[in-house]
């Protein structure tokens, strides 16, 4: 599969690559010279095999300079989901095709998109390079820069018009139950052994009363939210004034939701990723909801903070809370340990402890 997929790439267009470049490069003249590819990443949970580097060397004015891409495929699924479903395959293409990140407000920006094609059995979609000044583990102060980035920019979001795009998420927290099965889920020897019967009992009942957390989340301020804002799609680097700013990748999951919603991505997701100790969650917590609190209200928001507290834990319940014993039943397996050590660098009963805290 990724020797085909390789031949393919090898053979791409060297024209549509040239329009691809010059357009990173904001320069019509600019020649390519070389280039070479690469598997850019090998760390995504959805999509593994579908990022790729395109980098070499050109000529713009006489002077010779490096350049850089990204393309990302998106292999077509056997059926084709409702478009407004979570997991909608074409979400991220139809995004670079509307124009919709460019008109949204700041100070949050995602990368530039650059050209889409459609194949029988993909789609790829072509854009910036975006580099991560604060590569490797993040520390405390980087995560409530991120919070208070994602404050201020769903702050502005929130006083836009309402978005209509018939391909946004709609409800996605829907769509995880689909997946739970109460009873399978719990049959884990280290489910057995680590996990208490009150700790059971809860579960039971945040199962029983899901109606009531979706009611709530549903009912809540809403604004554009990009669902999945943890720490390995948040890039910071140097803006244009000189300031750092933020750069959020992989809006494939990207739709309508409460305001605070974001917070779950970046406090759960991270940690549930291993980028951010377990034991050390409450303090992310409290650290990044002051500093996205402070965010909305640099942006002008001036509701009640309640809300958005409701939000963010009763996100946290749902997605987390509920769907983690599905991760530990399975990802912790020794059958997973490589693929496992491949994406978040831990596995089996390591990985298992990691997790027990969510």
């Amino acid at each position: 599969m990724i020797e085909e997929l390789a031949a393919r790439l090898q053979a791409v267009d060297r024209a549509i690559l040239a329009d691809v470049v010059r357009q990173d490069q904001r320069s019509l003249s600019f020649e390519i010279m070389d280039w070479s590819f690469r598997r850019l990443s090998a760390k995504g949970f959805a999509n593994p095999d579908g990022l790729w580097l395109f980098s070499g060397s050109g000529n713009a004015g006489g002077a010779t300079q490096p350049w850089s891409v990204v393309l990302k495929i998106f292999e077509r699924p056997q059926q084709e989901p409702a478009p407004d479903a979570r997991l909608y395959w074409k979400r991220e293409l139809l995004v670079a095709q509307s124009g919709l990140l460019e008109r949204l407000p700041g100070p949050v920006r995602g990368p530039r998109f650059y050209r889409t094609e459609e194949y029988p059995d993909s789609l790829w979609l072509w854009m910036e390079h975006v580099r991560d000044e604060r590569a490797g583990a993040w520390t405390l102060d980087d995560y409530v820069f991120a919070a208070r980035q994602l404050g201020c920019w769903n702050g502005a979001c929130a006083a836009m018009p309402p978005l209509k795009e018939p391909w946004l998420n709609k409800q996605p927290h829907r769509g995880l139950y689909g997946v739970v099965n109460p009873e399978a889920d719990w049959q884990s020897h280290w489910h057995q052994k680590y996990i208490s019967e009150d700790t059971r009992l809860r579960f039971a009942r945040l199962w029983a009363e899901r109606e009531l957390f979706y009611s709530v989340l549903e009912a809540l301020p809403q604004c554009l939210a990009h669902f999945d804002c943890h720490r390995r799609n948040l890039l910071i680097q140097p803006g244009r004034n000189g300031q750092a700013e933020m750069v959020v990748i992989d809006w494939a999951l990207c739709g309508v939701g409460a305001l605070g919603i974001e917070l779950h991505g970046l406090v759960g997701g991270s940690t549930m990723f291993a980028e951010w100790p377990s034991a050390a969650v409450a303090a992310l917590d409290q650290a990044a909801f002051r500093s996205y609190v402070e965010g909305l209200r640099e942006a002008g928001w001036s509701g009640d903070v309640t809300l958005v507290r409701l939000a963010h834990v009763t996100c946290l319940a749902i997605y987390r809370g509920a769907v983690v014993p599905i991760a530990m039943n399975g990802f912790c397996s020794p059958e997973r340990r490589s693929l496992a050590l491949q994406l978040v660098g831990i596995a089996e009963e390591e990985l298992y402890l990691h997790l027990l805290p969510l």
